[in-house]
């Protein structure tokens, strides 16, 4: 059982896929998608990713954690 029970690795985690899923992203840009249909899937994939369950987990986050959320999702 782990004694730390800090989410920072869970947001380590929601991070890297955010930013492999922007990559996928810049990959369907190059070869047409429009940024409308690019907007709805980063709303539908990396925005709902990062608020599932947030107001579940979002108190415990430290300060830089709930940084690094922000940032990917402005």
């Amino acid at each position: 059982m782990a004694s730390d029970f800090s989410v920072t690795d869970h947001v380590q985690e929601l991070t890297t896929k955010s930013a492999q899923t922007l990559y996928a992203l810049r990959v369907l840009r190059a070869h047409g998608l429009n940024d409308a249909a690019l907007q709805e899937v980063y709303r539908s994939v990396v925005v709902a990713r990062l608020l599932y369950a947030a107001s579940a987990w979002h108190g415990f986050c430290k300060a830089t954690d709930r940084q690094r959320i922000n940032v990917l999702i402005s």
